[in-house]
């Protein structure tokens, strides 16, 4: 690690120009100022950089020429206690600051003009939200090496974490700064790392992510590895969904990535009741209703397991998907990954609007379900004598 003074001379050593750069991941969680952005902007006597500090819910704006960029990246690190800076330029690196205010410069690269490639060139070299460079967790993972290069064997859960990230970016406004996010049945938790390094890394929200479990040493090791990443505001228990409470905290969005069978619609429920203003969700194994639907009039469907198995399974997700629009949400239900990294890539993202209850959609939804003889889960959880409608929570 090195001091101040090293740090900046090995960062105007690589660093000629930047186009963007944000200075986020404070110590202090409860620091007025949240994140810092510079961005290369243009005024009437030539090429300026503009430093945007974020602090509670104002925005304030100061120019600084080339010369004073870079002493100032480091000296904000250093006097505000931001752990993280990305750098985009004429190269593209991460400068990291540990407890005791020395820096390290991890994953130099020559920044990629994606423009300037031929259409099939570009398609081959997918500009990845998280390619291009090094990440320090990914590198402790093995999903990259020291020089940004996805690692063999690593390509496909590369691919998924960044189509993950895509999807998060399409809803990242409707997060605000400071909220709480909750991820059950988080497993290994590569992509709630990912989503944790997007948010605070890379987007300066400050947002605190708490992660659910039942295996007890997936849990023990994934708090391991988030205490060795620096990732403060992300933590793990070993508890089960349904136990899960809201100790009012601002939940803003739940996620839940290949939760067993009706455990998805447990998470759901919890993420209608506390009012989140996102739902994201990967369901798995879908047994309940393969074994109670029944339909004559189905019968080519009906008398073979596998073709059964599959309806039952996509008439769950939308029965799901109908229930969140009854509850207020826009819903859709899209491709997570290729068919051909995993059959279980159906997404869910539903995100709360200001309509009201859908009485009319409910009892379309109830025709259908007395069309197939479903009692579907989160229907129960949603519509029993104590639930959200007759409790008037919606």
């Amino acid at each position: 690690m090195d001091t101040i003074d090293k740090a900046l001379l090995k960062l105007s050593e690589r660093v000629t120009d930047i186009e963007e750069a944000v200075i986020a991941n404070p110590a202090k969680r409860s620091q007025p100022l949240k994140k810092i952005k510079i961005q290369k902007t243009q005024s009437k006597d030539g090429a300026v950089y503009q430093f945007q500090f974020y602090a509670d819910n104002k925005v304030t704006h100061e120019n600084e020429p080339w010369d004073r960029v870079l002493p100032r990246i480091l000296a904000l690190m250093r006097d505000e206690g931001f752990k993280q800076c990305q750098i985009k330029g004429n190269v593209m690196l991460t400068v990291l600051m540990n407890k005791d205010r020395q820096f390290k410069i991890t994953g130099l690269k020559q920044n990629v003009n994606y423009s300037v490639f031929s259409e099939k060139e570009h398609n081959r070299r997918k500009n990845y939200i998280l390619g291009g460079m090094a990440v320090p967790w990914m590198t402790a993972l093995g999903i990259m090496d020291e020089n940004g290069n996805v690692t063999s064997g690593m390509q496909k859960k590369f691919r998924q974490i960044n189509r993950f990230l895509e999807m998060l970016r399409d809803v990242e406004d409707k997060l605000p700064d400071n909220c709480t996010i909750v991820d059950m049945g988080c497993g290994k938790s590569y992509l709630t790392f990912a989503m944790y390094h997007y948010f605070n890394g890379i987007k300066g929200k400050n947002v605190k992510i708490r992660g659910y479990d039942l295996k007890a040493d997936v849990v023990e090791h994934c708090n391991k590895l988030a205490k060795e990443f620096g990732f403060d505001a992300l933590e793990f228990f070993n508890k089960d969904i349904a136990e899960i409470n809201n100790d009012n905290d601002d939940i803003a969005m739940i996620i839940t990535l290949h939760a067993c069978d009706t455990a998805t619609d447990i998470a759901m429920y919890h993420g209608i009741r506390w009012g989140c203003r996102v739902i994201m969700s990967v369901p798995c194994c879908q047994h309940e209703l393969n074994k109670q639907i029944k339909n004559e009039d189905l019968s080519a469907i009906m008398e073979h397991g596998i073709l059964k198995e599959r309806f039952a399974a996509l008439l769950t997700d939308g029965i799901r998907a109908q229930i969140l629009e009854i509850m207020g949400y826009k819903t859709d239900v899209m491709e997570f990954i290729d068919m051909e990294h995993t059959p279980k890539n159906i997404m869910i993202r539903a995100v709360k609007t200001n309509r009201p209850f859908d009485e009319t959609k409910k009892q379309a939804l109830e025709k259908q379900l007395v069309l197939f003889g479903a009692d579907q889960c989160l229907y129960r959880l949603c519509f029993a004598s104590n639930g959200l409608e007759k409790n008037n929570k919606i």
